[in-house]
């Protein structure tokens, strides 16, 4: 399978964003809650959640977890 040119744009542009000490899927998904609070409250967000926002910029797997975790959040408190 060859890639097509704008896909090694993409590729490049994801490599070149990465640092060594990024938060990895992991990490991420461990501080979700906390970050949906923050946003929901719409409070400041700390370093490290600061982090979980750069991470999912570049991960779309945990944005979508995000996105879901956050319309199940506000389900909830519709139904309060």
């Amino acid at each position: 399978m060859s890639l097509t040119r704008k896909q090694i744009s993409i590729l490049m542009q994801l490599v070149a964003e990465t640092s060594p000490d990024e938060m990895d899927c992991g990490d991420c998904l461990d501080h979700l809650a906390e970050f949906a609070e923050t946003h929901l409250e719409g409070r400041p967000l700390s370093d490290a959640l600061s982090e979980v926002q750069t991470h999912m910029k570049n991960c779309p797997c945990c944005e979508h977890e995000f996105q879901s975790f956050l319309e199940a959040l506000q389900g909830i408190a519709e139904g309060e």
